[in-house]
């Protein structure tokens, strides 16, 4: 009997105390689905954009804490704009020749509610950057190609921090 009642005591307290966590519904911002149109781009490149937004899809699905849906069915839309982009030398030889660049991405991303339009959170201007060797090809192994990659990540990482840091 004793065994019991401290068996329901404790799941009593567990239930309690845990009673919170599970009635959020994972809600932000008060929205539980996102969608992520191409992003615009103000930039000279023109395949950046689609792989920024695929990238950001990719990364929220990931996450798990907001679905992804289309624009007709999502509570909110995470807008990006890439605003420019940077290739500026890194590092240097002694004949002070260029070993690696610096790939440096910015964007502007705006969560808005459909419901409203309004902002529910707005970042002017947020940087992502990565480095590349300056003697490989864009698509090699440490070529420029996923420089972009990791700009992009960080981007998204930002984002999705800024995002979810009060959930």
């Amino acid at each position: 009997m004793r065994r019991t009642l401290v068996f329901v005591a404790g799941l009593a307290i567990c239930v309690v105390a845990c009673s919170h966590y599970s009635t959020s519904g994972g809600l932000i911002f008060g929205i539980r689905t996102v969608a992520i149109p191409t992003a615009e781009n103000d930039t000279p490149e023109i395949d950046i954009a689609q792989r920024l937004s695929d990238r950001a899809t990719d990364t929220f699905m990931e996450d798990g804490r907001l679905r992804v849906v289309d624009e007709e069915s999502s509570d909110a839309l995470l807008l990006l704009t890439l605003l420019h982009l940077e290739d500026e030398p890194f590092t240097f030889t002694a004949q002070e020749v260029t070993e690696q660049y610096r790939f440096r991405l910015f964007v502007a991303a705006t969560l808005e509610r459909i419901s409203d339009e309004s902002a529910l959170l707005e970042l002017e201007q947020i940087s992502g950057w990565g480095i590349y060797d300056a003697a490989q090809p864009d698509d090699a192994e440490n070529g420029r190609d996923q420089a972009v990659d990791a700009a992009m990540d960080m981007l998204i990482e930002e984002i999705v921090d800024r995002m979810t840091a009060s959930w």
